[in-house]
């Protein structure tokens, strides 16, 4: 985004200590692991950081900063971790790439004074509440979502004779 628009390097400090400061507080409630939370734990969480860094980043105020971060995660909310043969390119890195741009979408609405209905803070523990809730196979073991269609189980076999 910063190089997108021309913004030098040296104004990237501020958008990436808040960045590292939304992933500290989503840590304090639950673990930021596709394992632990499914993939709105892993996926939702950098979401929520790219928001808050690109919205602190185009002049956001704190109060939009944290819109911004409660928009992108609560749009990720239920997000399973299914890792195709265990491996993150499918479908992690295309996901990763969709929620890049969910994360600019969060920043522009909070920037144009778009409010999250529900606090940050109560986003983040509704996330944590629906990762205790996710079943085991959903969590990324391989064992459900894509990674357990037959398309998905089959690369997880030619995968396995390869090594």
């Amino acid at each position: 985004m910063a190089d997108h628009l021309g913004i030098p390097d040296e104004e990237l400090l501020m958008p990436l200590v808040l960045a590292g400061g939304v992933a500290k507080m989503i840590s304090r409630v639950i673990h930021i692991a596709g394992a632990s939370g499914g993939c709105q734990a892993e996926i939702g969480s950098s979401a929520a950081m790219a928001a808050a860094a690109v919205t602190e980043l185009l002049g956001g105020t704190p109060e939009a900063c944290a819109h911004a971060a409660a928009l992108a995660l609560q749009n990720t909310l239920g997000l399973v971790c299914d890792p195709v043969g265990g491996f993150v390119e499918v479908p992690c890195v295309m996901r990763n790439g969709f929620y890049a741009v969910h994360a600019v979408s969060a920043a522009s609405m909070a920037l144009a004074g778009i409010r999250s209905v529900i606090p940050p803070d109560e986003v983040v523990l509704a996330m944590a509440g629906i990762g205790r809730l996710l079943p085991l196979e959903l969590k990324e073991t391989g064992l459900g979502g894509l990674a357990d269609t037959p398309t998905g189980r089959r690369l997880a076999e030619e995968a396995l004779k390869k090594t």
